[in-house]
């Protein structure tokens, strides 16, 4: 991500996407307000992928053309899809068919609109700012009994997932944020950007992994000849 975005979202300003839109990212207390799995459900949505889909994966199909196509056919899809529009633009976005395909615009100016190379920037604008990665599995298996095994472990992989409470959900991120922190209380952590608050959990864990590393290094446990520490420094750019 480019450095004077990534300013731009620490300092909690909007990032221009073209097309007189601007991308702004929620605080905490607006996804306290909206509840945490809601939020999640929107963000689903939005990022909606090609490439998790296997039979789209190689096809000329845009992932804003997928995304478009879904809220004309499916009005449960296009009212996620409008809340979530709306939260990171400020606007109630408008759905509208063209001989095109679906138009995504706002204000009711056509040319306020979401295209392949607006949305592209805006699911990567989510993702970053969430600190989402995103992979497809892949799989090559030898044989159709192969095949079959691998596509009921996903099955069940899968509804172990639906099922599974989080380890760590977000609430106890921001608690753990917000009593570890010396910059930060309870006070004022839901006044933090969603971009902000994984920021500075991420900053803690490098701290965290610095100091212990001088404390093996100390106590004569970890060789310090053979660690650079400006490379593990929490000053440095994080990389997930």
């Amino acid at each position: 991500m480019d450095h004077d975005i990534e300013l731009k979202l620490l300092a909690g300003l909007s990032v221009d996407l073209g097309n007189q839109l601007s991308f702004s990212v929620p605080t905490l207390r607006t996804i306290a307000n909206i509840g945490s799995r809601k939020y999640d459900a929107l963000i689903s949505v939005l990022l909606v992928n090609k490439a998790s889909l296997e039979e789209l994966a190689a096809s000329r199909v845009t992932n804003f053309e997928l995304f478009a196509l879904n809220c004309m056919l499916n009005e449960a899809f296009w009212s996620k899809a409008k809340q979530g529009l709306e939260l990171f633009f400020g606007m109630e976005p408008t759905l509208r068919e063209s001989p095109d395909g679906a138009l995504i615009y706002f204000l009711d100016d056509p040319d306020m609109r979401l295209d392949d190379g607006s949305f592209d920037y805006f699911q990567s604008l989510i993702m970053y700012s969430h600190n989402i990665q995103f992979q497809r599995e892949q799989f090559s298996p030898g044989n159709a009994k192969a095949k079959a095994l691998i596509e009921k472990l996903q099955k069940g992989k899968q509804e172990i997932l639906s099922r599974k409470e989080q380890i760590f959900d977000l609430a106890s991120k921001i608690s753990g944020v917000a009593w570890k922190s010396s910059g930060v209380s309870i006070f004022n952590v839901f006044d933090l950007t969603i971009f902000q608050f994984y920021d500075a959990l991420n900053r803690l864990e490098q701290v965290d992994y610095y100091l212990f590393t001088l404390q093996g290094i100390y106590s004569g446990h970890v060789d310090g000849q053979k660690i650079n520490l400006s490379n593990i420094h929490w000053s440095k750019k994080y990389k997930p």
